[in-house]
Formats: C-alpha cells, sequence, structure tokens
C-alpha cells in the first residue's frame, strides 16, 4: 500500500473532499466553514470546489446547526457539522444527547442516523486560548449510549477513523486535537482504508507497564516511552483511537501481561475517561493490579500560556510518573506532576 506524508490537516482535507465528490448527499454546515476553507485550513479550497449546495457557511446559531443537520440527516442526507470549537458542545448538549443519540430507539426509526459532528479541541503548539477554547470535551459526552465518540492521535487515524465515522449508522463526535493538525505522517493513498471503530491500536509493546492515551496524549506518551526504554523499563502503549465505544479487551489483555495500569488523559481528574478504564480493568482482572492516571489537575484552565504549560500532562511528567509507578510496590494515583 502506497502512502503519502501528510499534516492533520491535510489529511482531513483530502478526505472531506472525497466524502463530498462520491456523494452529493454529504454535505458540510457550520459558522466557519468559509473560514476555514482558507489556504492552510481543515477544509483549505473545498468551499472552491463544491460550492454553497455543500458547503454551507451557517450563523452564528448553535442550536439551529445542530436542530438542521438532524433534519437533513432524516431526510437521507449525510450532514457533517463542523463546530467552531468542541468547548461550545455544552451549548447544544440536548440536540446530541437528548435528540440525536436517542432518536432512532425513541421514535423507531429503522434507518440509520448518520451525522458527524467535528470539533478541533485542547490547547494548540502556542497555548494561551484561554478556559473556553482549551478544553477535552469527551469525558462531557462519555455517558450518552447512542453516541460514538472519536479521539484521532495522528494524521492516519484521522483518514481512517474519518471513514468509519462516515459510514457509521450513529451519531458521531470526532474530536480534532489542535496539535494533532500540525503532526505529519504516512496515510494510506488507497480511498478504501479505513479503520475499524472500537479497535485499539497497540502503539509499542512492553511487559512493564500499560500506558493507555489518545489524542495528543498519545504523542506525548510516545515521547515518555522512548526515554523509559532508554532506562530499561519496557511499556506498551495502547491508543484506544475511540472512546465510545471503547476497546476494554485489548486493554484487559495486556494488563493481563504487565499488572500494571496507568491512564493518561488530558482532560481533568474528577469523573474522567481515564476512571472508566481503570474500572472496567480492575472489574475484569483475574489476579490482583495496579492502577493509576495521570491527567490535567481538577483546574479551570488560564490564559497564560505558562501556566497551561504546567497544567497538561506532558512527555516529562508521563515519564516520571511511570518510572515512579513502575518501580514501587504500592498502588500510587498521580495528577500531572
Amino acid at each position: 500500500m502506497t502512502v503519502t506524508k501528510l499534516t492533520g490537516r491535510q489529511a482531513l482535507n483530502r478526505t472531506i473532499a472525497s466524502a463530498l465528490a462520491a456523494d452529493p448527499h454529504t454535505v458540510i454546515l457550520g459558522e466557519t466553514v468559509q473560514l476555514s476553507g482558507a489556504p492552510g485550513g481543515p477544509l483549505g479550497g473545498i468551499y472552491d470546489r463544491f460550492g454553497p449546495k455543500q458547503v454551507i457557511e451557517t450563523p452564528v446559531a448553535e442550536n439551529g446547526i445542530f436542530g438542521a443537520a438532524l433534519g437533513l440527516a432524516l431526510a437521507g442526507f449525510r450532514p457533517i457539522v463542523e463546530i467552531y470549537s468542541a468547548d461550545f458542545l455544552l451549548v447544544v448538549a440536548n440536540e446530541i444527547i437528548g435528540d440525536m443519540c436517542k432518536w432512532r430507539q425513541q421514535h423507531a426509526r429503522s434507518g440509520p442516523l448518520p451525522i458527524v459532528i467535528r470539533g478541533c479541541m485542547g490547547p494548540d503548539k502556542g497555548g494561551g486560548l484561554g478556559p473556553e477554547h482549551s478544553q477535552s470535551m469527551e469525558a462531557f459526552f462519555h455517558h450518552a449510549p447512542g453516541l460514538v465518540i472519536i479521539t484521532p492521535g495522528t494524521p492516519r487515524d484521522m483518514v481512517g477513523l474519518l471513514r468509519s465515522a462516515l459510514r457509521s449508522p450513529d451519531p458521531v463526535l470526532f474530536f480534532e486535537h489542535r496539535r494533532v493538525y500540525d503532526l505529519v505522517g504516512d496515510v494510506p493513498d488507497d480511498e478504501s482504508f479505513a479503520i475499524e471503530l472500537g479497535r485499539a491500536e497497540i502503539v509499542h509493546e512492553g511487559k512493564d507497564v500499560t500506558l493507555v492515551a489518545w489524542g495528543w496524549m498519545r504523542t506525548e506518551a510516545e515521547l515518555a516511552t522512548q526515554t523509559l526504554k532508554a532506562e530499561g523499563i519496557s511499556v506498551e502503549l495502547i491508543d484506544p483511537r475511540t472512546i465510545l465505544p471503547m476497546d476494554h479487551e485489548t486493554i484487559a489483555r495486556s494488563v493481563a501481561k504487565t499488572g500494571r495500569l496507568m491512564v493518561v488523559e488530558e482532560g481533568t481528574r474528577t469523573g474522567g475517561v481515564a476512571a472508566e478504564v481503570i474500572t472496567r480493568a480492575a472489574e475484569t482482572a483475574t489476579r490482583p493490579i495496579r492502577v493509576a492516571r495521570i491527567t490535567t489537575p481538577d483546574a479551570i484552565l488560564p490564559y497564560s500560556a505558562s501556566m497551561e504549560q504546567n497544567l497538561f500532562p506532558n512527555a516529562k511528567s508521563i515519564a516520571a510518573a511511570v518510572r515512579a509507578f513502575a518501580l514501587s510496590e504500592q498502588p500510587v494515583g498521580v495528577s500531572s506532576h
């Protein structure tokens, strides 16, 4: 299979353009789709190519946008909704959780309800986006049956997971981390390439500690894993890739081998996805295991870029936490420090 090196932005652009070209009933709508269609944006050139019938610029009215997307899906279209920043999904939480997630069961709909909601989240490289534009949003929606949540961590996964999202019969939240936009990676040229939803990737095999990380945290965890390898600590790094459904089976098999599980989550500590991953592993373990998590502390994110950098987990803090965890015989829980 031939590959092309692409950034996350380029990978998204190519996949979305392919979907729009293949099906005139696939449409994009959102507040800034023409802006993000500028050169260098995820939708660069797409408005010029497909026009206003498939790329629909909307007013700043999130509830109206999501109501229209639901109607389009019911009418046989495949809407791709772009939210300016994933933080603002809270404005339309009832549309997503109360309507979209439940519609097929609540209204006995026999057909699919194909809605893909794209939103960028997390800090960018420079930081300083503030508390309303830097949050990790997956935990807020993790409690909604009927919803698919995807958190790609590489350009390759951007393509493979988005293709599968566009085929999903259920509504999908597709979270695009701002730092992953700038990552460069090999992307298969095959237009049929897709990644099964709910299938984790074992990024590195190891025997001492199972380390689970997704989104941008995958990159930070990879760097930490390389540091620890040089010290003789063997880490098995797993990227679940989808939060709902979560591949708990792959994680459980790894933990059965290592006996230690640490989960890295960019979101805040209390009520996070990491807690669910740890609980499921503990419930299914056939022998005693040791568990820990490294997260952002329970704090409102600052505007100061330098302060922000001290809150989020990074390669250095992850390596330090895993090092202490691997060498200690007592169960530990850790924040980002």
